[in-house]
């Protein structure tokens, strides 16, 4: 008898540090895994926001050559918006870059030379209003386009060390997320082991029987919230990749935005100028041709703007919402379709109290796209759009579901990928900006669907 008590001992000590060593290297990976992403978000922030301040000089430049131009006070107001937003800007940099001295000393030759330009530009104005200066001798004519093309090279020079920083911590944590799954193997085969130990003792005390079973029960407890534990770090990192993926995509937006306003802000200014050109006021036909680029810019600028929308990062205004009546109110936006098509709607909504903190406006934008994309999968009358909510743990469980034709792999990999539409009319947007507004709400979106049997998108939010 005391040689097994001593063995029950022996066992529980073995267990014990087992999962001792389990917790610690679950904790270690927990903590390692989310200081790599903070340091990554910081990266694509820092990121954006040295884009953000190229695109506000051009901006500023722009407006400033505007008011120069044409005289109209909204330019003038435009450039007061850029310095604004470049000071701001610099302000949020600097606080991105207090670790890293190489890119804070960037960042203070990069103030000094936006703030030296930002004052040439101001002058210029000045001396406009007092003498109407041309402007080929402004600070807005070609003799100043070295000082922008320096304020250009600088701001290239930190991106470029920002993302080569960012490839390395990028690296080093797909390197972690490999050694994650051998330490998640080797936390398993030690639970297996003390599992195992436990119960070759148990079964040699029978009178112990009934407390070996519970011992055994708690440790299988205790591998089950571990293994939930790294799947849900798992999870997370698949959201970090997503949210690269969106950042990377608004990234290029940005750049694209920039590089179109500019060339469609001087069409704009010509198209003014000419609508008022003597010979040509009274022309049918050249106003019929001004109005056509006119109006084309103007489609223009709004395609810029609504990629831009569907991949920024945003100021959300959260409160305490009821999720099934923001589901209710999205239903509703979307009446005239599901009466047109003679939608036949089903709602499976949980009784349990299902609250959120949400940007209420864009949250139900993102339901609307959602809904809008099943309703036009459906065939008519033969239709059913069904809305389901629950509650799982401390998440509230958003279903949207089709009976329609499904997708193939192809569109599910694509599906929420800027400008991918399979609709004969549509931008492509609509579930760009659903996710990304769902992401910007530290939500996650999941479709699954099957050719001929339907579609479901499912959307996870945290509750209050």
């Amino acid at each position: 008898m005391v040689l097994s008590l001593n063995k029950i001992r022996l066992g529980y000590a073995l267990s014990s540090l087992l999962l001792l060593v389990s917790y610690i290297l679950i904790l270690s990976t927990n903590r390692r895994l989310q200081q790599e992403k903070n340091w990554i978000v910081d990266n694509y922030t820092l990121i954006n926001k040295i884009g953000d301040v190229k695109m506000m000089i051009g901006t500023a430049e722009s407006n400033v050559r505007g008011y120069i131009i044409n005289g109209l006070p909204q330019f003038l107001n435009g450039f007061y918006d850029a310095r604004n937003s470049i000071a701001m800007l610099h302000a949020e940099i600097k606080k991105l870059t207090r670790t890293d001295p190489v890119q804070s000393a960037n960042e203070s030759r990069l103030k000094i030379m936006t703030d030296q330009r930002l004052s040439e530009l101001s002058t210029a104005i000045r001396l406009h209003q007092k003498a109407s200066v041309k402007l080929e001798n402004s600070a807005v004519g070609p003799a100043k386009l070295a000082q922008t093309d320096s304020i250009y090279r600088q701001i290239q020079v930190m991106t470029v060390q920002e993302e080569q920083l960012m490839k390395k911590r990028m690296s080093k944590l797909n390197n972690f997320y490999t050694s994650t799954a051998a330490m998640t193997i080797l936390s398993l085969c030690m639970a297996a082991i003390a599992i195992i130990y436990a119960v070759i003792t148990f079964n040699s005390q029978y009178k112990q029987k009934k407390k070996a079973n519970n011992i055994a029960n708690q440790y299988r407890e205790e591998l089950e919230s571990n293994i939930k534990e790294l799947s849900e770090k798992n999870t997370a990192l698949n959201e970090l990749k997503g949210i690269e993926k969106l950042a990377t995509i608004g990234r290029v937006a940005r750049v694209v935005a920039h590089e179109v306003r500019n060339p469609l802000t001087n069409i704009s200014l010509a198209t003014e100028q000419l609508r008022d050109v003597a010979c040509l006021e009274k022309d049918e036909d050249a106003q019929s041709l001004i109005k056509i680029i006119s109006r084309n810019s103007v489609r223009i600028s709004q395609m810029v703007s609504d990629l831009l929308n569907a991949t920024k990062f945003m100021q959300l205004d959260k409160q305490k919402e009821d999720i099934n009546k923001i589901l209710d109110e999205s239903l509703f936006m979307a009446k005239d379709r599901v009466l047109l098509r003679k939608i036949r709607v089903v709602k499976n909504y949980s009784n349990d109290l299902c609250d959120v903190m949400v940007d209420k406006e864009r949250i139900r934008l993102a339901f609307l796209n959602i809904i809008v994309n099943a309703i036009e999968a459906m065939n008519g009358a033969e239709g059913v759009l069904t809305l389901a909510t629950r509650k799982e743990a401390d998440k509230c469980v958003i279903e949207i579901s089709d009976n329609g034709k499904g997708m193939d792999e192809h569109t599910l990999q694509n599906l929420f990928e800027p400008y991918f539409t399979l609709k004969k009319k549509g931008n492509g947007l609509g579930l760009t900006n659903a996710q990304n507004i769902i992401l910007n709400h530290k939500g996650t979106i999941k479709v699954d669907s099957q050719q001929g049997m339907g579609t479901t998108f499912t959307v996870a939010l945290n509750l209050v």
